[in-house]
């Protein structure tokens, strides 16, 4: 028996005789961490820093103050709280104080520090005596990856009076999730063989008139350097005319990394119509279809939101304190130059200092913060704007949103609109991050709200199932999934949709049911699923772990109502009809054309639809602030009233479905998903915010 294994069955041992408990389990061998076998000394004084989560009081009367400042009903709309005012209300009891000082105070501590609201210390430690405070043993982990830690491969020991007096402990058994690089013979088609030998179709990517398909030739993988042209066939689908397109003997580009060959090849195409795709080998005359409709869009710039979401051109946030934030997380850093160029490049002011918390190496660049940074500001052009980086050890570290929660909820002057586009399922939460993680969110989100803050969520990217496989996302189409943190009352979830004329059922019927060609109409929008043509799918649906919200409920029981009513609901044990409902609003995400270390790429994702919805909210701040009112803060109540009052604010999204996802980067469609209809919907909620409307009747609440 080895000594880690003779450790854990001894402290068992002792937990079981003496009473004391486990808490915040982290390892996973799933993960990839290994526990290092060199017997190399790690130095007992090697500091230690970890955060012990209090359990706060009066969480109800939080919540009851957040539902009085957000009610536009209430006569103390918009008096939001202040750090003290709400430490007053949920910081600790003086007994949780004195029992959890005495308990770390025998242990010689480095350093305590609590955060503002006294709820979450922060406390350094060496080696061996956070090993003797938490009844654990430290060791040096190392991961496929290459990261190294050093963790307990059990949870922390702590003692049974302490129980109910802390929520959560991060830090001493919490495993870095690192999520894995797609495999190439993993991204093949339904179509394709499962094998890694002969012709797989691993993505297609419609831009205006044109296709770009990445392939696996046929004769991987001895394709010893020779590679045969091939053709491309495009046949639109569900038309009066039937057309297709056939681009012959195309010179692929192909490279081969890791043994695995990859190919690359650019086609004619249609522009909005629903195609089915083919390529055939010229050689071997081999043909692959995707098994999935495929859509080419044009490019999307701010100027064609502003256009089509009724923003003037030429509009600038001028108000001092309309400001936002873009939350970034796994080593995602944004560069200025990249910044000033897209600006530029697109026609708008340059004038855009950003204000950095945390670290940013403008060297390195990645694409989410490069997308959430141009559009978060390339939508409200003048605003004051953070780049808030919560520091990880690697660019696949889990995202600690928590972390931020806490640090900016007593922030002396916070960003008002905030923009988040990442998350995990939520039933993974716990799991991964932590027995209480999604609990204790809860109640930081709720203190967000009370400091009329705006939160604005990315609901994901893989449907009503969150696929993907853990630990960011789950298998099966057993149940229905929520996203997280999508599924929380005091955030506002934003799903993606996408522009085309094609936005009336009546453009999907059979000619022989009445169908018609949509291509002269004018722009509309769709939800994003790979059922309409894309690679993935926006996420959307029920939690199954919160409730439906108090704001949301009307709109909800009539959306189920109508699902019954039409035929289409799924079967009700696959999804909880009483959780919290989501998205709440969408704007588009397909398409987005970026800038990232000097080079243009169009980028897909709710994690564009996060921070274009934000900026709008920045422009209504504005409107709002330069009249002397309040700031929007938690919007939800008020948006959803809005909907009641002046249906016309949103444009209603009323073609989707997003029953299909991504598992291993591979398209799976489950038979069952949540249906767009008239009026709100799973699909993408309430739908896309008018701001010609917007922007006149902001004021009147």
């Amino acid at each position: 028996m080895n000594k880690i294994n003779l450790f854990i069955i001894l402290t068992i041992l002792i937990n079981c005789y003496f009473g004391i408990n486990q808490v915040n389990g982290k390892f996973h061998q799933e993960l990839g961490w290994k526990q290092s076998l060199t017997r190399e000394f790690i130095d007992p004084d090697t500091p230690i820093t970890f955060r012990i989560y209090i359990k706060q009081q009066n969480v109800e009367q939080l919540k009851n103050k957040v539902r009085d400042v957000s009610d536009p009903h209430s006569s103390n709309y918009g008096g939001y709280l202040s750090v003290d005012d709400i430490t007053s209300i949920v910081s600790p009891s003086q007994e949780s104080f004195k029992l959890i000082e005495n308990w770390i105070g025998s242990f010689y501590p480095i350093e305590i520090k609590y955060t503002d609201n006294q709820d979450c210390i922060i406390i350094t430690m060496f080696k061996k005596n956070v090993e003797e405070l938490m009844n654990v043993k430290l060791f040096k982990y190392i991961h496929q990856n290459g990261g190294i830690i050093l963790r307990s491969p059990i949870d922390p020991i702590i003692p049974s009076n302490l129980l109910n007096h802390i929520d959560l402990i991060t830090g001493i058994s919490h495993f870095p999730v690192y999520k894995l690089k797609n495999k190439v013979n993993s991204l093949s088609s339904s179509s394709s063989s499962s094998s890694s030998e002969g012709l797989q179709i691993i993505s297609i990517k419609g831009t205006g008139e044109f296709i770009t398909v990445q392939y696996q030739p046929s004769c991987a993988p001895n394709c010893n350097g020779k590679y045969f042209p091939m053709d491309v066939t495009v046949t639109a689908l569900n038309q009066v005319i039937n057309n297709t397109i056939v681009t012959s003997n195309i010179t692929p580009t192909c490279s081969v990394t890791d043994g695995a060959t990859v190919c690359k090849v650019f086609a004619n195409s249609f522009v909005y119509q629903p195609s089915q795709v083919s390529i055939t080998d010229t050689v071997s005359n081999q043909v692959l279809t995707w098994d999935h409709p495929i859509v080419s869009l044009p490019i999307v710039l701010p100027q064609t939101i502003k256009q089509y979401y009724g923003i003037p051109n030429h509009y600038q946030v001028t108000h001092p304190n309309a400001t936002q934030c873009v939350v970034e997380f796994e080593q995602q850093y944004y560069s200025q130059s990249d910044l000033e160029q897209f600006f530029n490049s697109v026609g708008l002011p340059t004038n855009v200092s950003v204000f950095v918390i945390g670290y940013n190496d403008e060297s390195n660049p990645g694409v989410e913060a490069s997308l959430d940074i141009q559009y978060l500001m390339g939508v409200a052009p003048n605003a004051q704007t953070t780049f808030w980086s919560i520091y990880a050890n690697s660019s696949a570290e889990i995202d600690d949103i928590l972390q931020w929660a806490v640090a900016i909820s007593t922030h002396p002057n916070p960003p008002l609109v905030n923009s988040l586009s990442y998350g995990m399922t939520e039933g993974n939460v716990d799991t991964y991050l932590g027995n209480g993680y999604m609990a204790r969110s809860e109640i930081e989100f709720a203190k967000l709200a009370a400091r009329g803050l705006t939160v604005v969520i990315a609901s994901g990217d893989s449907g009503a199932y969150d696929l993907g496989g853990p630990p960011m996302g789950a298998n099966g189409c057993e149940n229905a999934r929520g996203d997280w943190p999508s599924n929380s009352e005091y955030v506002t979830a934003v799903g993606s949709i996408y522009f085309t004329p094609y936005s009336a059922p009546i453009c999907y019927d059979s000619v022989a049911s009445g169908g018609v060609n949509c291509q002269s109409l004018p722009v509309g929008e769709v939800g994003v699923s790979i059922d309409y043509g894309t690679m993935w799918t926006s996420g959307g649906g029920f939690s199954n772990f919160t409730e439906t919200a108090y704001y949301q409920k009307d709109f909800v029981n009539e959306y189920l109502n109508k699902l019954n009513e039409l035929g289409i609901s799924p079967p009700s044990n696959l999804f909880n009809s009483k959780g919290r409902a989501y998205p709440d609003f969408s704007t588009v995400g397909k398409n987005l054309y970026v800038i990232n270390g000097g080079e243009w790429l169009s980028v897909d994702g709710t994690s564009a639809s996060a921070p274009i919805f934000a900026g709008m909210i920045t422009i209504l701040n504005d409107i709002r602030l330069n009249k002397g009112l309040p700031q929007l803060g938690f919007l939800n109540p008020l948006f959803y009233q809005i909907a009641r009052n002046t249906p016309e604010a949103f444009y209603d999204v009323v073609v989707g479905n997003n029953r299909c996802g991504l598992s291993d980067s591979t398209p799976v469609c489950c038979e069952f998903g949540y249906t767009a209809t008239t009026g709100f919907d799973t699909v993408s909620g309430l739908g896309r915010p008018d701001m010609s409307i917007l922007m006149e009747i902001i004021n009147n609440y």
